[in-house]
């Protein structure tokens, strides 16, 4: 049976994934007065969160308590959702999606939250362009417990848009309810500069912080590896210039600002290698990759790295 309190028109959110991004939008939202449901097949990071809360703490500081949870997004179907925003790893992206795509409803959105290009298509597959959202997060974070949330910076705005008009409408209720509440978001004339862009700054730095094992200041802060850095920040650009991405004037030198401003982060790349899980690499430098095959350009620096973490992620016993 189906739950559902709509008669104040409060926006119906689940969140799948509690990992850093997860846990600071759902934050922010319960914050704003939405009924949310905060979902992770983490039975034990769910138990913490219903309780203890999700805690927010350095770049951004925040307590949200959380009255509805759940370890699967099958259970989520009794919620009469109206949006379900994803931000799981990009490597379980098309799991989740076929999982959604079973409990769909006529009015709900899915909206994606993750890192990498074209992640977007995948739920359209699924929900229809007319029901997919795409967001750009400008936040990062670790978990230093499992209901706390260690956010190393926050460079807004974030930008949320939809594919099709038909998501217009929802796409400002999500900006509305996040600016009310100080986590600066935007509607952007076209999201893919925003998602290249993003990629760019991800694929510039992730690897190197994971293959070196250190974090984005050290990287940022050994001239030779900053250097590494801005060329791969240049054959990125070359790519999505073909590909007609707008990334604006003086790019270089707004991508070393920005990483800069990271301190001793450690990327979730760098996390996931350590954890033995694999990473987001095929999304990030490997969509670069793809994209200059596309154009016939070369990317011979997001080629190397690609084929460096694969190597890292590989098992003999596989």
């Amino acid at each position: 049976m189906k739950k559902s309190n709509n008669h104040n028109n409060q926006l119906r959110v689940g969140v799948v994934g509690m990992g850093p991004v997860g846990a600071t939008l759902a934050a922010h939202f319960i914050d704003a007065g939405a009924f949310l449901i905060a979902c992770d097949v983490d039975a034990k990071k769910i138990d913490s969160i219903k309780k203890k809360g999700i805690i927010l703490k350095n770049a951004i500081e925040k307590q949200a308590k959380v009255e509805n949870a759940c370890y699967s997004v099958q259970e989520m179907e009794m919620y009469d959702l109206d949006l379900v925003i994803i931000s799981v790893k990009a490597t379980a992206l098309r799991k989740v999606v076929r999982a959604l795509g079973e409990i769909k409803t006529e009015k709900m959105f899915v909206m994606c939250a993750q890192n990498g290009i074209d992640n977007e298509l995948e739920a359209a597959n699924v929900f229809g362009e007319e029901k997919t959202l795409r967001m750009v997060i400008n936040f990062a974070g670790n978990l230093s417990s499992s209901n706390t949330v260690h956010v190393s910076f926050f460079n807004p705005p974030n930008y949320v848009a939809s594919l099709m008009p038909q998501g217009k409408v929802i796409a400002e209720k999500i900006t509305e309810l996040l600016n009310s509440v100080q986590l600066e978001t935007e509607i952007p004339e076209d999201i893919q500069d925003y998602v290249w862009e993003k990629a760019i700054l991800n694929a510039a730095l992730s690897a190197v912080c994971a293959i070196t094992r250190r974090t984005m200041k050290d990287v940022m802060s050994f001239p030779q590896t900053l250097e590494l850095v801005e060329a791969i920040i240049d054959e990125s650009a070359r790519v999505a210039e073909v590909e007609g991405i707008e990334l604006g004037k003086k790019f270089r030198r707004f991508c070393i600002r920005y990483l800069k401003n990271a301190g001793h982060h450690r990327p979730s790349m760098l996390v996931d290698l350590e954890n033995g899980m694999r990473t987001e690499i095929d999304q990030l430098n490997g969509k670069i990759v793809e994209y200059g095959r596309k154009h016939y350009l070369p990317t011979p620096l997001n080629q190397s790295v690609t084929a460096l973490i694969h190597l890292l992620e590989y098992s003999p016993d596989e």
